[in-house]
């Protein structure tokens, strides 16, 4: 299995997708509860497994999108789920980038043993050649910690989101892994809760797309300003059940297959209508429950190979 990623649009030639099955909210994680604390949704959070019929409703959706990127020649590799869990978005544990995977080290104890579903991704990744870095578990909040989730790849720039999910000292860990190859480019104060990815889509060489919410143009770093910019101004709030664990704005989250082509979330219209203005291909799918399990199609995918 060959390793290789430098970018979120290059032609995709192999991912993995995420399961829902087993799904459960965890407990004795005090990151997690005070996530959840800091959340500003007064809706009462309640924890536990997640109801049989969000993860039914939630495996066909992820089916459809296997099925979808199968039909465009895209390997895909599904987790092997053994223990209960809360691991639908697959984006966050593994980052790839270049030839390397490297096992995050995220601030969450109830999700480290993710990488343990991915053992037969790390087999055959290390024996085609795959640099496989677990990094070190970070202690307190001072030690490095990130999930892969805080980076956007640009080809050779890291851009790397501070938030409650990454700090600088992880940023700084990083660095040293990718050494020469790649540039981490830390981008602060700009959305503190958790992910990049709900702020920003790298779309193709030259375009990005931007929650104008968060994002201005001198908020971006110097070496994005130039590239053409699609700015969304509204998203669909899809519904939750009980509590939403992402904003409305997971509905900007995307997954380009190719620099032409973009999976999107289907009740998106007008987005939809502003990507095909710009001559993208649109493939509309759904995620029913993307703001109750936090994660739209990035979140739920891991980028193994583009060209």
């Amino acid at each position: 299995m060959k390793i290789f990623t430098r970018n979120e649009y290059g032609p995709l030639k192999s991912i993995i997708v995420g399961r829902a099955k087993s799904l459960a909210w965890p407990s004795n994680d005090k990151e997690f509860d005070q996530s959840i604390k800091s959340s500003k949704f007064s809706n009462k959070f309640k924890g536990g497994p997640i109801p049989e019929y969000i993860q039914n409703e939630t495996e066909k959706d992820l089916e459809k999108l296997v099925q979808t990127l199968e039909k465009y020649k895209i390997e895909v590799y599904r987790p092997i789920i053994n223990q209960s869990n809360w691991s639908y978005s697959a984006r966050d544990i593994l980052l790839s980038v270049g030839n390397k995977i490297i096992e995050c080290p995220t601030k969450y104890n109830s999700r480290r043993q993710e990488a343990n579903f991915y053992e037969h991704v790390k087999n055959s990744a290390i024996k085609d050649g795959c640099e496989w870095i677990k990094a070190p578990v970070p202690e307190t909040n001072d030690d490095p910690f990130f999930d892969a989730a805080n980076i956007c790849k640009f080809d050779d720039k890291l851009l790397y989101l501070v938030s409650s999910t990454g700090n600088r000292a992880g940023a700084e860990w990083l660095q040293t892994q990718v050494d020469t190859e790649f540039e981490v480019v830390v981008w602060e104060d700009v959305y503190a809760f958790a992910h990049i990815d709900s702020t920003i889509i790298s779309l193709n060489k030259n375009t990005i797309m931007l929650n104008s919410s968060r994002v201005s143009h001198n908020s971006l770093p110097l070496f994005l300003r130039n590239h053409h910019k699609i700015w969304i101004n509204d998203v669909v709030p899809r519904d939750f059940f009980q509590f939403p664990f992402a904003s409305k704005w997971i509905g900007l989250n995307t997954l380009s297959i190719n620099p032409e082509t973009v999976i999107v979330d289907s009740i998106q219209k007008k987005l939809i209508e502003r990507l095909k203005d710009a001559k993208f291909n649109v493939i509309e799918l759904e995620l029913r429950h993307s703001r109750t399990l936090g994660g739209g199609f990035h979140c739920v995918t891991c980028d193994l190979e583009r060209e």
